[in-house]
Formats: C-alpha cells, sequence, structure tokens
C-alpha cells in the first residue's frame, strides 16, 4: 500500500470586481481553476480582507510626477496611515532612476517624514523598483508568516532607466507572490496607463486611474480590500518554476484579477 500523499496547500491571493470596479464576492463553486492547463484541487476560497499584509508603498519621484508632488505626497502618506492597521506593516519605496527603500517597517509618523522631504526630479526606473521590492523586502523567503504581500505603486508608469523589462519585473512579483495594485496620477492620457493595467492584472492587483491623487486615495483601499485567497493542492513532484494558473468565475458580471503563473513549494 502506496503512503498518504503529501498535500501541501498552496495560496494564491486574487481580486474580484464587478460593475465600476467595485468589490465584488466569490462564490467557489462557480470557479473554474487551472493549473499547467490542468484542473487544479481547490480546498477554499476566502476573503483576505482581514488577513495581515505586509505592503511596499513606492512612491515615483521622477520629472514626469513634479507637478503633482504636493497631492502625491498627501496621498502617499494618507495611505500609509490607512493601512498601518493591526498587526498590517509597511516598507516606504521612493524610486526615480534608482529605488531607495526603508530597511524597515515604518510607523506612518516616520513614513510623513520621510514623504515631507521628498525633491521630484530625474528619470524613471520603475521595473527595477518593482523588481527589487518584491525580491528584497517582500520576498517570501523573508516574510515566511506573511503570506499576504502587496505593492502599491504611485507611478504615471513611464519608465526610461530600467534595466529590468515588464516581463520580468511581472515574473519577480510572480514568483515572490506580490500582488501589485497601482494609482495612475496622471489619468487615463498617462503614457504608461497600458503599463500598469498589465502588471496589476498579471499579478492579481488593480489599477485605479485618477487624475488627482487623493480622489483615487479610496478606490485603491477599496481594491485591496477586495483581495481573496485561493487555497489549492499543489500537485506531486512539483518544483519551484513558475507554473501556468487561470481562474475564471460563471458569476455575471465578475472579473477577476489573478496571477498568470505561480511558484510551487
Amino acid at each position: 500500500m502506496l503512503p498518504p500523499q503529501d498535500k501541501t496547500a498552496v495560496e494564491i491571493f486574487l481580486t474580484a470586481s464587478g460593475k465600476h470596479s467595485a468589490p465584488a464576492t466569490l462564490d467557489q463553486p462557480q470557479l473554474t481553476v487551472t493549473l499547467d492547463k490542468l484542473p487544479a484541487q481547490v480546498t477554499s476560497v476566502r476573503s483576505a480582507k482581514n488577513d495581515k499584509l505586509l505592503f511596499a508603498l513606492l512612491v515615483d519621484v521622477s520629472t514626469s510626477n513634479r507637478k503633482d508632488s504636493v497631492s502625491i505626497r498627501k496621498t502617499a502618506s494618507q495611505l500609509f496611515q490607512d493601512l498601518s492597521t493591526g498587526e498590517s506593516r509597511g516598507y516606504l519605496v521612493v524610486f526615480d532612476v534608482s529605488a531607495s527603500m526603508s530597511k524597515r517597517p515604518l510607523q506612518p509618523s516616520e513614513a510623513r517624514n520621510v514623504l515631507e522631504g521628498l525633491q521630484f526630479g530625474g528619470g524613471t526606473a520603475l521595473f527595477d523598483a518593482i523588481a527589487k521590492t518584491c525580491t528584497t523586502v517582500l520576498s517570501k523567503s523573508g516574510n515566511p508568516d506573511t503570506p499576504r504581500r502587496v505593492i502599491l505603486l504611485l507611478s504615471d508608469g513611464d519608465d526610461n532607466q530600467s534595466h529590468t523589462s515588464p516581463q520580468e519585473a511581472v515574473q519577480a512579483a510572480e514568483r515572490e507572490g506580490v500582488s501589485v495594485f497601482s494609482l495612475n496620477t496622471m489619468g487615463p492620457a498617462g503614457v504608461g496607463e497600458h503599463i500598469l493595467a498589465e502588471i496589476t492584472a498579471r499579478t492579481g492587483g488593480q489599477a485605479i486611474i485618477s487624475e488627482k491623487a487623493e480622489k483615487g486615495e479610496m478606490a485603491l483601499l477599496a481594491a485591496i480590500d477586495s483581495q481573496w485567497v485561493l487555497s489549492l493542492v499543489s500537485p506531486p513532484n512539483s518544483n519551484q518554476k513558475l507554473h501556468s494558473f487561470a481562474v475564471k468565475s460563471s458569476q455575471k458580471g465578475i472579473q477577476i484579477s489573478a496571477p498568470e503563473q505561480i511558484a510551487l513549494p
């Protein structure tokens, strides 16, 4: 008789939305989930709203955001305050041609002091900043007790200095299990609108567009609150390479943003 199979649970964080991007409720029986294009064994689907959150707030201080610097500082400070509740904690990452990140999670007052002194100007290495954040302060290995990890990106999506490609930035987030949420501070006309939409959709997050940063703050918080965690059984002989993943709902009007690839134990 064969010994019982070790069924390791894998948690995937995704975002569900309905009409006008409003948060939506997922019904497990109406979900179709595949792993490497084969049906996956789902054990549970639940809201992640009350799960402890580890976040990194990435603030783009390049020249293209200079005219909105006042509202960006204010919105970033408020977001940090609103997300630092209970056991949730966050890092602050400031980037232009390079990324500077806090060495530890900050208190909201500490983050506010840094934000108040920011100077805007220079080029933008957005993809480098995303990849570096995922592989350092938000890595799986460095945060084994906090599976819910997200990037909040305040940027227009422009990039003119990265050595990392958009695909490599997405793969870094997928490999580390990080969901990317963004607030496009330049509105629909921003040159990086499609880039932000692609990165967030492919990592299980959501892109918010607002011509004024403050107006998009509540929408961004609502999007993070609409995260769900799906648990499935890792197949035998899995490895730590990226595996294709897909989830669909038969519920009418429901849109699901989920990682296109996941790393298995």
